[in-house]
């Protein structure tokens, strides 16, 4: 490669980061104006009361939707219908919803007790695409000498994020389903450090590769087969993870948002695009290399929706990106080396050999990289 190869691709990235948010900018049918956010449960004591103000999609509760899901809203007339109601009526909805549902809301204060109902307050009406966040409070008397508290977040309500409230290094956290947090110090002093969230947001990043289905690992195997030498191995490898921590950070900070099946039709045309190069051009161009950052652009901003399921803190978001594009990052080149050293091995090293190894492998992703653009017309 030139000496001057960095400085060139350097330049054209500004170009193409440019283009990528012009291009989003003028396709409203593929941006969204609000992502699903998860339910936020913040907590404070004040006398000898405890006092829960949950933030939450009611209308989703209500239509037994996943409040965290991208398309569970999608002709959902239940929660269309639910979306257009006033705040008048549909008050005595949620009111009769919650009175059954706080009883599955574990809080345990030296014991369990008992959340009451006191109200809540709906926004207008407003735009029924957009999410409507209502704000439900619950309170529950303080035993006699209480210093912790500990919630257990109902099974089927998505995710929450729980953050204690006026008191000083307050506790940040987020729930799934049936998960609890830890004993919580009612006096404050037990939020999340960075290192502790990085830890914690680390091992999602991981998982989240192999829940994934197919698409990541073949996106970056097409990295693997463009020429089997090192250095445009590496160098892809490098753009592509930097461009899956920029989506990433872009979609979690909402500076860029685009529907999840644009990203999913997307992700399966850039598995062709590159697996078809492979075949016609083993060598690593400027070009090619812009290619897969937009490739790790596409993929980061795809797992935003992963990571809004989850729940991010608001007061660590950073680090809870950078743990989750971290362990993302990681598996995935676990896999891009194990299968470089795996074709090493097999090839033995001949060039001639591993030509044919690279054009045999990219034709097979390249098929299947079809079969997965073209899959969701053929099971509609």
């Amino acid at each position: 490669m030139r000496d001057g190869l960095i400085p060139a691709i350097l330049c054209h990235l500004k170009v193409l980061l440019l283009s990528f948010v012009t291009a989003l900018t003028l396709a409203p049918s593929f941006v969204f104006a609000q992502s699903p956010a998860p339910t936020i449960v913040e907590f404070w004591t004040k006398s000898d009361t405890l006092y829960l103000d949950i933030s939450l999609n009611a209308e989703a509760f209500l239509a037994g939707v996943d409040p965290q899901s991208a398309t569970g809203f999608d002709d959902n007339r239940h929660y269309e219908d639910l979306r257009q109601l006033v705040s008048s009526e549909l008050e005595p909805k949620v009111k009769a919803f919650a009175k059954p549902w706080m009883q599955t809301l574990q809080v345990d204060i030296a014991g369990p007790v008992v959340l009451s109902y006191e109200g809540v307050s709906i926004p207008v009406v407003g735009d029924p695409q957009t999410v409507r966040t209502s704000k439900l409070l619950l309170t529950a008397p303080l035993p006699d000498g209480a210093s912790g508290f500990r919630l257990t977040w109902p099974d089927g309500s998505g995710s929450a994020v729980i953050k204690q409230q006026r008191v000083s290094a307050p506790y940040t956290g987020y729930l799934t389903g049936g998960q609890m947090t830890p004993v919580i110090p009612l006096q404050g002093g037990a939020a999340l450090t960075t290192e502790q969230t990085l830890q914690t947001f680390l091992p999602k990043g991981l998982s989240q590769v192999l829940t994934s289905g197919p698409k990541p690992i073949l996106l970056v195997l097409t990295l693997v087969f463009l020429s089997l030498n090192l250095r445009p191995f590496l160098m892809q490898l490098l753009f592509f993870s930097l461009g899956i921590l920029l989506g990433l950070s872009a979609g979690a900070f909402d500076a860029v948002s685009i529907s999840s099946t644009a990203a999913s039709q997307s992700l399966a045309f850039a598995i062709v695009g590159l697996a078809v190069w492979n075949l016609i051009s083993r060598r690593l161009q400027i070009l090619r290399v812009i290619a897969v950052f937009a490739a790790g652009l596409l993929q980061g901003l795809a797992w935003t929706f992963a990571l809004t399921e989850i729940g991010v803190p608001p007061n660590h978001l950073p680090p809870a990106i950078l743990g989750f594009a971290g362990g993302i990052v990681l598996a995935l080149c676990a896999v891009a080396f194990a299968a470089f050293a795996a074709s090493v091995v097999i090839t033995g090293g001949l060039h001639r050999l591993q030509g044919r190894v690279s054009i045999l492998a990219s034709m097979v992703i390249a098929g299947a990289g079809v079969f997965l653009s073209i899959e969701p017309w053929l099971f509609a």
